[in-house]
């Protein structure tokens, strides 16, 4: 089954104009609200009861909330976390997730809502590390720190690290800035509730929120903590190739008359090859995760080692988080 046939919504969504900069392009989607979902700041993290445990409320009193997948908080002093995938809370309720991920390997303490804390998503290659149903669901709080130093050492700054940190990289000076810069090229559009992000033209990731209100809360973690990095990282350890989807160098001497035909040739190819990519990912597995209320959260697999979370509202799609 392709991703197209399973997700129903796809067909009522339409193409934004399409943003690039560096080696990254995204193509927002707009769309609508989606179904009976909390809005993004009706999530507040807790607390992190014992290390691999993450505890979240839902202040709403209507409806569910929703936590991104591989939502990551990091505070001072204590040990950071991130989640194995996405998760629900119910309405005016609190639940906690003892399958957590600690993304520091020898830092102590326990993170709190009392302290200030920093929120993101994994790195696109960690979250890959989490498709696994068995290893996902393991209560082992150190299950990632391995993919944390071999992700690290990709780095030119970090090629001998021998701790599991990822803070040591989003606190890094000169990477902090580029992440920065990354979201400040990508800032949303009017009615943008996803994107398809890709790199030189190659589809790396899929991200669809339940109403443009979401993507605005957590399109910054996304593009700076998901895929800045990972472009990044990917640029510094030489596994980046060109595409000839890349847009084309303008120069100085670039006359005026072809720039913007030249730009709206790139994203008018952008647009017609959309479909064709994603109707190319094919779902190899989908392995139902969890299921509370009218909210089912599934675990979907794609050819070619991707995949993500899928969730469902009445069995109506609300949140695809895909990395590919």
């Amino acid at each position: 089954m392709s991703l197209l046939e399973r997700l129903n919504f796809i067909n009522n969504l339409q193409l934004g104009d399409v943003q690039s900069s560096d080696e990254m392009t995204v193509v927002p989607l707009i769309g609508t609200l989606r179904n009976n979902i909390a809005p993004p700041e009706a999530l507040q993290f807790s607390r992190t009861t014992t290390y691999g445990s993450m505890e979240f409320k839902n202040t709403s009193r209507e409806d569910p909330v929703i936590i991104p997948s591989h939502m990551m908080v990091r505070g001072k002093s204590a040990q950071d976390h991130a989640m194995s995938g996405s998760g629900v809370v119910l309405a005016a309720s609190d639940r906690l997730f003892e399958n957590a991920c600690c993304v520091e390997e020898t830092q102590g303490g326990y993170l709190s809502s009392t302290q200030t804390v920093q929120t993101d998503v994994l790195p696109a290659a960690l979250r890959k590390a989490l498709l696994d149903p068995t290893k996902r669901n393991k209560r082992e709080f150190g299950k990632l720190w391995g993919g944390i130093k071999t992700w690290l050492r990709k780095f030119q700054k970090f090629p001998t690290v021998s701790r599991g940190h990822i803070r040591d990289f989003f606190e890094q000076p000169d990477y902090k800035k580029s992440l920065e810069q990354f979201a400040a090229e990508f800032e949303p559009v009017d009615g943008q509730i996803g994107a398809l992000i890709l790199f030189n033209g190659v589809p790396v990731g899929l991200e669809i929120m339940p109403s443009a209100q979401h993507w605005e809360a957590y399109w910054k973690w996304l593009i700076r903590g998901c895929y800045g990095s990972q472009l990044i990282n990917m640029k510094e350890s030489g596994e980046l190739s060109r595409s000839t989807m890349i847009l084309p160098n303008l120069t100085n001497e670039t006359p005026d008359g072809e720039v913007e035909a030249i730009i709206s040739d790139f994203v008018n190819n952008i647009k017609l090859s959309m479909v064709p990519m994603l109707e190319s990912i094919n779902i190899s597995s989908e392995t139902q995760m969890d299921s509370i209320g009218n909210l089912k959260t599934q675990l979907l697999r794609t050819d070619g080692g991707g995949g993500g979370d899928l969730i469902t509202q009445d069995d109506e799609p609300v949140y695809l988080s895909i990395v590919l």
